[in-house]
């Protein structure tokens, strides 16, 4: 059994979720028992020495950074949801820790690459798997953006902001702003413009591989995957494209499909 693990299975769980200590700490155990290296950490310590295999425990939020904290390196990834967080991007739940950790070492799962974005300032690089938010200061979120497309301008517009999404963050921000659903496989970006004061602006799908630049006509705030990481002055210029690594998520026989998770999580209708 063990020879499936090349490495160390590393529990991550979230300080901040009750019982999520004590989930990753019954992961362990069990790979422990079965000769598996293993060891529990919090998510703001993440070692990956001899890492092969990464448990996030705690709902998306903690997924989301934890993939972050991982990348560039391609380590499989899943999930599971404690707390009562909404857990889309969960392979399961507490319950389902020993059933989850028995199929991956069976072999009973597939690898599903997730596309991701790289945000550059010019000395600085951020990646995201669900989104890049840009959005006005203060409580009235006002600002003035220009998009360009390959160095083309593609949408000008005064309003709340933008966000700049992968198809795993069309379930998220994008989708309560009024994009469209997009199934995890589609190769694309998604551009969402947040409470523009003109009718005619409208989202826009994009091609994976084409640079997009966001550039400030007024001062605005920038979100990666949800935490604010730097504010834009009045001139200055960003670019977002598709990152050149994947997030590796591991999925499992026994968990719902996509629009199954849609259904549950949003109201589909199947």
């Amino acid at each position: 059994m063990p020879g499936r693990v090349k490495g160390t299975v590393l529990f991550v769980y979230n300080q901040r979720k009750r019982g999520a200590a004590k989930v990753a700490t019954q992961g362990k155990r069990w790979c422990r028992a079965h000769g598996i290296p293993a060891r529990t950490t919090p998510r703001r310590a993440i070692e990956l020495d001899d890492v092969s295999l990464v448990v996030a425990i705690g709902g998306d939020g903690t997924l989301l950074r934890v993939a972050s904290a991982i990348y560039p390196r391609e380590v499989p990834i899943f999930g599971v949801n404690v707390g009562g967080a909404l857990g889309f991007l969960s392979a399961g739940g507490p319950e389902d820790i020993v059933p989850l950790l028995e199929e991956y070492i069976a072999g009973n799962f597939r690898m599903e690459p997730r596309l991701r974005l790289l945000l550059e300032t010019g000395e600085e690089r951020f990646s995201a798997l669900n989104d890049v938010v840009f959005t006005g200061p203060g409580s009235y979120h006002f600002t003035q953006l220009e998009a360009l497309i390959e160095g083309d301008r593609a949408l000008a517009f005064s309003g709340d902001g933008l966000i700049v999404s992968t198809p795993t963050g069309s379930t998220a921000y994008a989708l309560a702003c009024g994009g469209p659903l997009l199934h995890p496989s589609t190769e694309a970006l998604l551009l969402v413009p947040l409470a523009p004061h003109a009718l005619k602006v409208r989202p826009v799908l994009v091609p994976p591989d084409v640079t997009v630049e966001v550039k400030a006509l007024y001062a605005t705030n920038v979100f990666v995957d949800g935490d604010k990481i730097f504010s834009l002055k009045q001139g200055q210029t960003v670019s977002i494209r598709k990152a050149p690594l994947c997030t590796m998520l591991v999925r499992f026989p026994r968990e719902p499909n996509f629009f199954e998770r849609v259904a549950h999580c949003f109201g589909w209708p199947l």
